[in-house]
């Protein structure tokens, strides 16, 4: 399969993981040009097409979904046989395996991720899809701590289908709810509940759950209660112990009745703890919940009076001698005066008011008391980190609420992007300061350009939130002219959006290194005019007598002619200057040169070059000879020096004379 274009566009690199129902692989999508994470369905699968239509039908349901926690679903399809689901490709770790390596997580970052799982788990609710496998296994965790939820809607799929055995329903039965546990239908509670799980065992380690059997397993989440975080890990805060617990009771309708709900109360423990208050969570931390709710799970069941004891609000008993049932109107068998009875009324009025008075004096009081709280002044917390704002804050008596969190690519991730109420304001001790927390830039896969054009590459990047930086040329030898054949960053890198990508197009293959073409005999200015055509520069030019050539003309060069160069390479040249003085009186000697073309290649170049008082040039050739001619010339020499005979550019004999 890693040798085929799966439906006709992702093409399959590598194996990155494997499930139960899966296989995970790395891929390209060659049509829009970026990494993605290919799922393919196991064969048993597959065989099943109540199965496949279930599967596609979820799979289609959950690519509605789009969310900063929630791993993207591209595309759904199937391709011989082989059905399979295209998502965004992660570059992370699961949460299983972070668990498994660290052990317990602080309480701070299994909030932080607890939080990123029901943001998640709230955009998915919203939008009518369950989720039904929330465990650690199904939850990402990028480099930099962000919290990605994997395999939304898959699970019903698999929970319906004829093939799913039992312990494999909902994947991990550790993980799954009372009611899916005796065969109900999964809820939004489900998964509430799945959560909390996952937050438990962050806390202390390992799940509430465990046993040999699946089924024994899932009896307990039936039948029994799991043990108080704190007696387990008693560093875990009382705040957050009380959140989580209240998301693993066994009524659906007790638990925190939306995701919204149990990740405000979350962020509001976080927040009691940052305050150094040690109180549970106040109404406020379960708004979506109403305030019976929130007050009978955050502060513990309502005490309710002892049978024993007679309060104002017990109706059913009367008074005792001293009191009265129904003022104005004796008791039965009462034969006292009724002038007596008005004035016991009378007394019992005066006491009512004076106790009104009381009250309402000591309401003011406390009231006066309550406006005398001692201010503080806020800190600006503007670029601290959050454990240097919750110090600043915790040093004055104030809160701190950190649930609000946007992404920002000029304040580093875990520091303060804004404040309410600003630095340098006054506030009441106790009060809470609220603030905005950076997730650091957006990040995001960086597309492969292999073989687009640069505008093809400029709308793809701008897709995927990144721009077109440097653009340079090289050779190559297969992409053709014009199209991109390398970029920086390299496809796939993960880096923040916005970033600029440099890219380098072909220049078509690399051309043959340029030759030294023969410029002797030429004029200065055709010899300049010659080399530059080659690719090559004219170096230092200088001047010799010679009366052979005219002035101007060039009587010599080097490097040697038809010899293979790098491209740019100088090449010196020797003009003829006559100027210096007569050298028609001088009288040349004669020589007949005789050179037979020896054994070789078919056909051999050969030059001859006289060395005399007038420099150096050629009197024969180029010529090309095959092997047996004999080469005869009659050459002047000047002076004493030397006769050369060249064979396809190399000296094969010298005369000296």
């Amino acid at each position: 399969m890693a040798e085929e274009l799966l439906g006709a566009r992702y093409a399959l690199m590598d194996v990155i993981g494997e499930g139960g129902m899966a296989t995970v692989w790395r891929a390209r999508d060659v049509l829009l040009g970026r990494v993605v994470a290919v799922k393919v369905l196991r064969p048993q699968y597959a065989a099943d097409a109540e199965f496949r239509e279930r599967f596609r039908r979820e799979a289609q349901s959950a690519a509605a979904l789009s969310h900063p926690n929630i791993v993207n679903v591209y595309d759904v399809g199937q391709h011989e046989g082989s059905n399979y689901i295209v998502m965004e490709l992660v570059d992370g770790r699961p949460l299983s395996e972070i668990i498994a390596s660290e052990g317990r997580i602080s309480p701070d970052r299994a909030v932080d991720y607890g939080i990123g799982i029901l943001d998640a788990l709230e955009h998915a609710h919203a939008n009518g899809v369950v989720h039904r496998d929330i465990k650690p296994h199904n939850i990402l965790i990028t480099r930099d701590g962000r919290v990605k939820v994997a395999d939304f809607g898959i699970a019903r799929a698999a929970s319906a289908s004829a093939l799913t055995e039992t312990g494999k329903v909902m994947g991990t039965v550790n993980y799954t709810s009372p009611e899916q546990a005796r065969g109900d239908a999964a809820t939004a509670g489900s998964d509430i509940y799945s959560t909390g799980l996952v937050i438990y065992e962050m806390l202390c380690g390992r799940p509430p759950f465990s046993g040999d059997t699946p089924v024994s397993v899932a009896l307990k989440h039936v039948q029994e209660e799991p043990a108080q975080l704190s007696s387990i890990v008693p560093s875990v805060p009382s705040q957050i112990e009380r959140v989580v617990m209240r998301a693993l009771l066994k009524n659906v309708d007790e638990r925190w009745r939306t995701a919204r709900a149990f990740r405000n109360a979350l962020a509001a423990a976080r927040s009691s703890i940052a305050a150094g208050v040690g109180s549970g969570v106040g109404a406020g931390a379960d708004a979506d919940d109403g305030a019976g709710a929130g007050m009978k799970h955050a502060a513990g069941p309502v005490q309710r009076s002892s049978p024993g004891v007679a309060s104002e609000l017990d109706t059913t008993r009367p008074f005792d001698a001293g009191g009265a049932h129904d003022l104005g109107r004796p008791a039965a068998g009462d034969q006292r005066p009724k002038k007596k009875k008005s004035g016991r009324v009378w007394l019992i009025l005066a006491i009512v008011v004076l106790v009104i008075a009381g009250l309402s004096v000591g309401a003011w009081r406390a009231f006066q008391e309550w406006v005398k709280v001692e201010e503080v002044v806020v800190p600006d917390m503007l670029g601290m980190s959050v454990p240097e704002a919750e110090a600043a804050a915790r040093a004055v008596s104030l809160g701190l609420d950190t649930s609000a969190r946007r992404y920002d690519s000029t304040v580093e991730y875990n520091h303060v992007i804004s404040q309410e109420p600003a630095g340098g304001a006054k506030r009441k001790v106790n009060s809470v300061v609220r603030v905005t927390v950076s997730l650091g830039p957006e990040m995001g896969t960086v597309p492969d350009l292999y073989n687009q054009t640069a505008k093809e590459a400029q709308f793809t990047l701008e897709g995927f939130g990144f721009t077109v930086g440097d653009t340079t040329e090289d050779y190559h030898d297969s992409v053709e002219v014009g199209r991109i054949m390398a970029q920086d960053p390299e496809a796939g890198a993960y880096v923040s959006k916005g970033q600029k990508v440099n890219i380098v197009l072909s220049a078509g293959p690399r051309p043959a290194p340029p030759e030294i073409p023969l410029v002797i005999g030429m004029s200065e200015e055709r010899a300049r005019e010659t080399i530059a055509a080659a690719g090559l520069v004219v170096g230092t030019v200088t001047s010799r007598a010679s009366m052979i050539y005219a002035p101007g003309t060039v009587v010599d060069q080097s490097p040697r002619p038809y010899i293979t160069v790098e491209p740019g390479t100088s090449v010196d040249l020797v003009i003829a200057d006559n100027s210096g003085g007569d050298v028609s009186t001088s009288t040349p000697r004669r020589f007949a040169v005789t050179y037979r073309v020896e054994y070789g290649p078919d056909v051999q170049e050969i030059v001859i070059k006289v060395i005399d008082s007038f420099g150096e040039r050629i009197c024969y050739g180029p010529a090309s000879h095959r092997t047996g001619d004999t080469v005869s010339q009659v050459v002047e020499v000047y002076g004493s020096g030397k006769i050369e005979v060249w064979v396809d550019g190399s000296l094969v004999r010298v005369d000296s004379v």
